[in-house]
């Protein structure tokens, strides 16, 4: 089989391979042509729509009663502006009403529930006989299908000159347990149990007062959606295979069609499903196709193409026998998703859905987002010990010479001690204090590491059975680090790119050259170990290996781009502590990214970033034919530049040893203790000059 997620699909150029299927390719071509047009039309019929019901808009509820017993929620203000009534209850025996609103028109659209309920405001008063006012204790329950969440509000005497307020229950978190699909039909109902036990008069504004607020993040319209549904598998509707199709695939159901194979050395298949919440995503299983007489045909060589957010299966049988065969897709229990399909007959060639188009190598493309000229990197080196063993010999003949007891005073405290000093702090503590701060620490990890903890992170959450949430929250998360974890990491760096605002872009060597092939494939078959099963074939391994394909490749283009400092690094090596915090997501709701950042970056700060980084488009591409290759290509964003790079501080910090500019404090240590010997053994020289001059004339004066 063949997984691939590609740029293009089909390719017409080497179809003619002689003179005598000169028609057969124009009619393969007039196919290929029509295919394409297919898919120019809208894909989908169905678009997502916020709000719980197909007629809500933006998520607003009213809380509306015709009468006492007859209420709703609505999406327009509708019915009494209020309803009210007496009550004689008291402490001994309490009155309670219950309101039930329902929603009207009742749930059709399959939605994703949102976290939170936005806004819930009811204008519920209690006129008590002594003339006072009294906020009675109040129970909702929000019951969203299987959900049912609950908000309690205690009873309360306002005193007289105090302002009325309403129940107010704002971005307050929903209890969905494991699932956040509402399906079309299911119930959402609002319970309101007021608990009296004063006399006196009670009302409930409507008309606005009161309402709901809940944003759906996505909803289809399932039923508009499934547009092209077959009845069953012993009833599937003719057409023909190179016509574009559109519809959807509910549940466990079948959609069939039957047509006809005609003469073709390559039949090619082609379905586009539509990007859907993980939760409902259908398995994607390979179509059956089958012959009228029952036979089943042979497993086709199997492309899946993942572009940004969508998914496209592309299936290629050779030489089947033609005739009419039956073609079916099967659908799972509650799952749902949108596809459009179309066929191709044709003849062999080298588009790029065939495994020849496989590079056997893949790596990332590192240099993307580099702002500064490559060639003119300046190397970074780590502290040098043969410099401090120099200094410290150095340390040891000056110190020798500036107290002998001939070295005069002034040339001993003027130059020696202030030399000596220079040169024991910036030649022996500031890169003793370097080659400590070089170290890897404990709670430190590498890039390598970063990789392979990421790699085991996808592995897990891409298995069948993770909740949607969950998925989402991992693979969202930059570099796989949550809100309120931090990132510890050791950066050995060996060159730095000069950029145009005297700032240094640095280059992580563990990039260049990065087989993200080998990478993926090495974690899948680790998993496989784990699990003990072989092969790549198995949905895991496909989502697996198309998830990390993208991640890996965002991860890493956030990570270049940060890489940035003020001033020439004087160590080669980094370290970067910063705490992640949740912030706004980049990319689509299904595929979010980016979704954690460091904290000293602004949220301003890093939503700019992400507009200006995140890739027009992303492609990823799986073959598992007779070798496993894997493809990512992107086209990269063309409007990121100096000015999206943040200005705080985000937790990268250079080993430079315990005072800056040390190896300018070392080098002029060094030069006046050479100076200052220098002039000492200078001088002493002359002295042993003028000492054998005198000696020689004493000797003379006795001849």
């Amino acid at each position: 089989m063949m997984y691939h997620v590609g740029h293009e699909i089909i390719s017409n150029g080497d179809l003619h391979k002689n003179e005598g299927k000169k028609m057969k390719h124009c009619r393969a071509l007039g196919f290929t042509t029509l295919f394409l047009l297919s898919l120019l039309l809208p894909a989908f019929v169905a678009s997502s729509q916020a709000g719980i019901t197909s007629k809500v808009d933006g998520g607003n509820l009213f809380l509306s009663c015709q009468s006492r017993d007859e209420c709703s929620l609505t999406p327009v203000s509708m019915g009494e502006g209020k309803i009210s009534g007496q009550t004689s209850a008291s402490p001994i025996q309490p009155e309670t009403l219950t309101f039930e609103f329902d929603a009207d028109p009742i749930q059709t659209h399959l939605a994703v529930l949102p976290e939170q309920l936005d806004l819930l405001v009811v204008d519920f008063r209690h006129q008590i006989e002594t003339g006072g006012l009294m906020r009675p204790t109040v129970e909702f329950r929000l019951i969203l299908g299987q959900s049912v969440t609950t908000w309690e509000f205690e009873r309360e005497i306002l005193p007289s000159s105090s302002t009325y307020e309403p129940y107010t229950v704002e971005n307050e978190d929903l209890n969905l347990g494991n699932s956040r699909i509402l399906w079309g039909g299911e119930q959402v109902r609002l319970l309101m149990t007021v608990t009296i036990d004063q006399p006196g008069s009670w009302e409930l504004n409507m008309r606005g007062p009161s309402k709901m607020e809940i944003q759906v993040p996505w909803s289809v319209d399932a039923e508009v959606a499934n547009v092209d549904e077959p009845s069953s598998t012993t009833q599937p509707v003719e057409t023909s295979f190179d016509t574009g199709h559109q519809g959807a695939l509910v549940g466990a159901d079948w959609d069939c069609w039957s047509f006809q194979v005609e003469e073709h050395e390559v039949m090619t298949l082609i379905i586009d499903w539509k990007a859907i919440p993980i939760e409902l995503e259908q398995p994607h299983n390979v179509p059956t196709l089958v012959t009228k007489a029952g036979r089943l045909s042979p497993q086709p060589e199997v492309v899946t193409e993942l572009i940004d957010d969508d998914l496209r299966m592309i299936y290629r049988w050779r030489n089947l026998a033609t005739g009419e065969y039956d073609m079916c897709l099967r659908g799972s229990v509650d799952r749902f998703q949108e596809y459009s399909w179309a066929g191709l007959f044709g003849y062999e060639g080298t588009g790029p859905s065939a495994s020849t188009e496989f590079s056997s190598k893949s790596y990332y493309p590192q240099g993307t987002v580099f702002l500064g000229d490559e060639s003119n990197a300046y190397p970074l080196k780590e502290q040098s010990v043969s410099v401090l063993i120099l200094s410290i010999v150095m340390f040891g003949v000056f110190l020798l010479i500036a107290f002998r007891p001939t070295t005069s005073y002034a040339l001993r405290f003027g130059i020696f001690i202030p030399g000596i000093v220079f040169l024991f702090i910036g030649g022996i503590i500031h890169p003793l204090w370097s080659i400590g701060d070089e170290v890897q620490y404990d709670n430190e990890i590498t890039v390598d590491d970063l990789i392979e903890t990421r790699l085991q992170q996808l592995w897990d959450v891409s298995a069948e059975g993770v909740p949607e949430q969950t998925l989402v929250e991992y693979t969202g998360a930059t570099w796989g680090v949550l809100p309120g974890e931090t990132l510890r990491m050791r950066l050995s760096i060996e060159e730095a790119i000069p950029l145009n605002d005297n700032k240094w872009q640095l280059i992580v060597p563990e990039l260049t050259d990065l087989r993200m092939d080998e990478l993926i494939f090495s974690q899948i078959s680790k998993g496989k170990e784990q699990s003990g099963n072989a092969g790549i074939q198995d949905q895991q391994s496909v989502r697996f290996a198309l998830l990390a394909g993208r991640s890996l490749l965002l991860d890493f283009l956030m990570l270049e781009a940060l890489l940035v400092v003020d001033e020439l690094p004087s160590s080669s090596v980094f370290h970067i502590e910063t705490v992640m915090v949740e912030t706004r997501a980049s990319g689509s709701f299904n595929s979010p990214a980016w979704a954690t950042r460091p904290s000293t970056i602004t949220e301003n700060e890093w939503i700019g970033l992400q507009g200006s980084l995140f890739p027009e488009r992303i492609s990823v591409s799986l073959c598992d034919c007779d070798l496993d290759l894997l493809d990512v290509t992107f086209q990269a964003s063309n409007g990121f530049d100096l000015n999206d790079i943040p200005e705080s501080n985000w937790g990268l910090n250079n080993a430079d040893g315990i005072v800056p500019y040390g190896p300018t404090i070392m080098w002029i240590g060094m030069l006046l203790g050479i100076v200052a010997s220098t002039t000492e053994l200078r001088r002493h020289q002359r002295a042993q000059r003028i000492a054998q001059s005198f000696q020689s004339i004493r000797e003379n004066q006795w001849v």
